[in-house]
Parts: structure tokens; sequence; C-alpha cells
């Protein structure tokens, strides 16, 4: 099976798409816990409100709402289709008021996508990790993914050695594709062969 990557940019060469540089400052230290796969749960504030910065002018919705801070933030259509392919799997869904620049309602069907957690899904041997001397992940440069490791993963998924990155598979993508969702960034990641 194949699995790609998810830019949480989306187009970045797409200037007409709306894109998202202001973290909702609502969320305080729980943003943390969006990008990197903690739960947020009960303390998720009601009527979180989303707006676009001055400095991206887009105003094109897609799918996929860029952003710079590690979102992953999709319609809610996206979300049914992620929902479907990942039942049983750890994720919250959370709800946000998207505004225009002018601090208007502009859609309430979108959604922070959390997924929980994470898979140790590395090919180690493969890949080309630069480690601190503390044992952390400073920096994967060559990724490659473990077939045998990704045994039982869920469709949408982080990975333990960097939890900002979405790791999404191909059936979950082949959705994606079939139901023509825009903004949708996707890089494969290469798979070492099955051991025998």
């Amino acid at each position: 099976m194949r699995f790609f990557e998810l830019e949480t940019l989306g187009d970045v060469n797409n200037s007409e798409l709306l894109f998202l540089d202001q973290e909702p400052e609502v969320l305080g230290l729980d943003g943390y816990c969006l990008a990197a796969g903690e739960p947020i749960g009960e303390s998720y504030p009601s009527g979180v409100k989303v707006q676009p910065g001055e400095e991206r002018p887009g105003i094109q919705l897609s799918s996929v709402l860029g952003n710079n801070f590690n979102f992953l933030i999709v319609s809610a259509e996206v979300k049914e289709t992620i929902a479907q392919h990942c039942a049983g799997a750890a994720i919250e869904y959370l709800p946000f008021t998207l505004l225009d620049h002018r601090g208007r309602v502009r859609s309430q069907d979108y959604f922070f996508i959390n997924p929980l957690g994470c898979v140790d899904a590395v090919d180690a041997a493969a890949s080309d990790i630069k480690y601190h001397r503390s044992g952390a992940v400073v920096a994967i440069r060559k990724l490659v993914l473990d077939p045998q490791k990704l045994l039982g993963a869920p469709g949408l998924f982080r990975l333990k050695q960097d939890l900002q990155r979405y790791i999404v598979s191909e059936p979950l993508v082949r959705a994606f594709k079939e139901r023509g969702f825009t903004n949708l960034v996707l890089r494969e990641i290469a798979v070492s062969a099955q051991k025998a």
C-alpha cells in the first residue's frame, strides 16, 4: 500500500486561496495540542472563530484550508470522508466559525482535525534522520516507512518521529480524489520492501 504526507500549507502558489496565518488566540496553549496530537477534549472552547490576516488577500474557499501553524483544517465533506475511513481511530473533530477579512461570518462548515497519538512507522535503517544527543529527532532528511509497522495503521495518523506530519493511506487518498477535494497537496512517501 502507498502512503502520502498531507501538506498543511496547501497550494502556496495559488494566491486566490484563503490562507490562515493567525492561530486563534482563544485556543491559548491548546493550539499546541492541535499541532502535536494531544487531546483537547473538554477544554476546547465553544464558539471558536478563525479569521485570515490582512497579509494574505486570497478569499477562495477550498476543501483544505492552508495555514502556517500546522493544523489540519478541512471542510465538513472532507471531515466526513476521514471519519468514514478512520472509524475507531482516536481523532478529534473540532468545529469552528470561519470569519472573512472584515470579521463577518464566512462559513460554519470547517473543522480542525486532530489525530491523537502517533504511529512508529519509520524504517530507521532506510531513512536519514538527524538526532540530538538526547535522542530526540531534530530533522528527517529522507523518510522511508516500514511496511510491517504500518499494519493496522488508520487511514490518517501522525508519525511518532515527527508529530506534525499527517500521513494518509492510499484508500483515503483515493476517496479524497474521487470526491474532487481542492487544495489537497499530497507527497508520496517511500515504503521499504517487504521483508521475507
